[in-house]
């Protein structure tokens, strides 16, 4: 009985934890959470270039170095929440047939003795 608790804590726990990462993934596409609002697009080092159109380049190219790798982080993170969850949902739902399966076999003995 105490692996099914357990096990369900973990499943519940994981299941808590996937919903709170979309959550906060959804909150950082807001838009007053954009690349342009961040303290990362005013980088002093790309701000000094004197060239205007090196400038522009290397900016855009910065853009969409950091969007790509955010957007490749979070969706790290929603695989990896999301494998979690489904491996604490399968060893929840073992532990249960494993009781089942017991349980089964402690009312067959009953009918024999």
């Amino acid at each position: 009985m105490k692996q099914i608790c357990q096990s369900k804590y973990e499943q519940e726990t994981s299941e808590q934890e996937y919903e709170f990462l979309k959550e906060h993934i959804a909150y950082y596409n807001l838009p007053s959470q954009s690349f342009e609002c961040s303290a990362i697009s005013h980088h002093p080092f790309i701000d000094s270039i004197q060239n205007l159109t090196v400038r522009e380049a290397l900016k855009k190219q910065f853009k969409e170095v950091a969007i790509q790798s955010r957007i490749t982080l979070f969706n790290m993170y929603l695989k990896s929440a999301e494998d979690q969850r489904e491996e604490y949902q399968k060893k929840h739902e073992a532990n249960v047939k494993k009781i089942n399966a017991s349980q089964h076999t402690l009312n067959k003995n009953e009918k024999l003795s």
